[in-house]
């Protein structure tokens, strides 16, 4: 196994995998430790000269600590519950109603400015078709969000595809 720890970083690497664990267990003078598989050294940053390493037993609670980590780290992803799925297709929902509005209104460049200085023009030009349309998207981001929340399995909640119709 090759080994450096870097104690000001709160890194460990172990085999070329970095990770952050919390480091700050070790002496504030320590800089970093490195390990080959064979051979190694200790560094410090307070001017002691760098000490030899014949094995690695004494460092042997910062790789467990490293291996906890990366447990945690590969370990699948929880399924989410069903109030989180709806949380998550309910901002979907939203961030794909507001896209659909700046694309109403600023078909060829939907920046933020763009948007609010066209949605401004068309307030004037044709009031009554702009409040049509934000009618439209609001019924269907209703519809939608009620489709979500009908729902009572994190797997029909996924099921519930968004778009909207201008």
């Amino acid at each position: 196994m090759r080994l450096t720890i870097i104690r000001d970083d709160n890194v460990v690497i172990v085999d070329g995998r970095a990770l952050s664990v919390d480091l700050s267990g070790l002496p504030d003078s320590l800089h970093a430790v490195q390990w080959d598989g064979q051979a190694g050294h200790v560094e410090f940053n307070d001017g002691t000269p760098n000490e030899k390493l014949e094995d690695i037993s004494a460092w042997q609670s910062v790789v467990d600590a490293w291996e906890a980590v990366r447990q945690v780290e590969d370990a699948p992803p929880s399924e989410a519950t069903l109030e989180e799925a709806r949380a998550a297709k309910l901002a979907e929902i939203a961030k794909a109603h507001d896209a659909a509005l700046a694309g109403l209104v600023a078909l060829s460049n939907p920046a933020p400015t763009v948007v609010a200085v066209e949605a401004a023009l068309l307030a004037v030009s044709d009031p009554e078709g702009l409040d049509y349309a934000r009618q439209r998207l609001a019924e269907q981001q209703r519809d939608l969000a009620a489709a979500v929340m009908a729902v009572g399995a994190v797997e029909d909640v996924r099921a519930v595809e968004v778009g909207f119709l201008v």
